[in-house]
């Protein structure tokens, strides 16, 4: 071959949020693309995000956001400069694609600038549909613009791949259908075969009306009143509404606040399985972390939740959205003889399956295939 068919392609990844899960997931796919010889990667990070992208051969074109009304008003009225620069310096570096990990308001001012300037682009479509008491109308719509111009979307499950369809917001040769991959908060996962009394539950995660705190709280009630020899802890952002004799149970501890990266791997090792109670959903990135933890998850029948649970496997899926049958959910996994051991068994084959190296390489093969179009 000649020296040019050697050539990487180069690319930029895109994330501009300053918190949450996104900046773990561009982290982890940065690190991913940087290990794939076909491509050169590039990585545009917030200059305000709680976590910097650290990845070997991964160089950064980081940009000023915002961190408040103010700056969010003065950065927006300067947002046509900012991405005007941006995108000629990927023209400079050659950057034949962005791949933004999760929308952001300013997404649609980047897709269009990159558009004019012959940048093929992808976003990763993490929900379809505003969730229950998440409706927020302008960023909605904005996002709906910037998936409508995007060459190609990612999503992360056939749920909200199938939602995109159903809105006309893609035709279906344009989606690209993968898996969520994995989180790594933990070097490895230390998960006794045999999990010691009692059995650790952990619900981790923003607590909002459709997580279904109130659901599970009253399905542990269930649990301890039956004798199950369980705790419950409960660990995330936001407020529950739930009566107070079932915020003081024995065994329950509640945790409400913001969670730092560095303190999340610490949390997932204190739990023998996570709960997901979740009453709508589209995918979840808590089970991806529960799995790159070695932990089986409990979780209703909702959403993609149906897709990245298999039941028996790599947990359990209750029957449906109901306390009476999330507490039947656990009490099967904590006590059916050998299915909590099948299940860590199952987990530990999940994680090889679906690890960002190979999230990266079905990305990266469609990448090549959009920008040879």
């Amino acid at each position: 071959m000649t020296p040019a068919q050697h050539a990487k392609t180069p690319i930029a990844l895109v994330y501009w949020g300053r918190l949450g899960a996104g900046a773990a997931l561009m982290q982890q796919i940065s690190a991913a693309f940087a290990d794939d010889e076909r491509f050169e990667t590039y990585a545009s990070p917030s200059l305000q995000s709680e976590t910097q992208i650290e990845a070997k051969n991964v160089k950064l074109i980081p940009i000023e956001t915002f961190a408040g009304p103010i700056s969010l008003a003065v950065r927006t009225l300067l947002l046509p400069f900012t991405v005007r620069r941006l995108v000629r310096q990927m023209s400079a570096a050659g950057i034949k694609a962005i791949v933004t990990i999760m929308p952001h308001v300013w997404g649609g001012a980047l897709q269009r600038s990159a558009e004019r300037a012959g940048i093929k682009t992808f976003i990763m479509v993490h929900d379809a549909d505003p969730h229950p008491g998440e409706t927020r109308p302008l960023f909605d719509r904005l996002v709906t613009r910037e998936i409508r111009g995007s060459d190609r979307i990612v999503t992360l499950s056939d749920h909200v791949a199938d939602r995109v369809l159903a809105r006309g917001d893609a035709t279906a040769p344009r989606i690209i259908r993968l898996f969520h991959p994995i989180f790594h908060f933990t070097a490895e996962p230390d998960i006794e075969a045999h999990p010691a009394k009692p059995f650790r539950l952990l619900f981790f995660g923003r607590i909002l009306p459709y997580k279904g705190v109130h659901m599970l709280l009253d399905a542990f009630a269930r649990l301890r009143a039956a004798g199950v020899d369980c705790t419950l802890r409960v660990v995330g952002r936001g407020e529950i509404d739930a009566p107070s004799q079932l915020m003081i149970q024995p065994g329950l501890s509640v945790e409400t606040g913001w969670v730092a990266p560095d303190a999340i791997g610490g949390i997932l090792a204190s739990a023998d399985a996570i709960v997901l109670p979740y009453l709508e959903a589209s995918q979840s990135g808590v089970i991806a972390a529960a799995y790159g933890a070695g932990l089986p998850v409990v979780a209703t029948p909702t959403g993609g939740l149906r897709e990245q649970v298999i039941e028996g496997e790599t947990g359990i899926l209750a029957a449906d959205a109901t306390a009476e049958t999330m507490a039947n959910a656990i009490r099967r996994i904590i006590e059916t003889p050998g299915l909590y051991d099948a299940c860590c068994k199952g987990v530990a084959a999940y994680a090889t399956r679906h690890t960002a190296a190979h999230f990266a390489r079905e990305l990266g093969n469609a990448v090549l295939e959009t920008i040879a179009d």
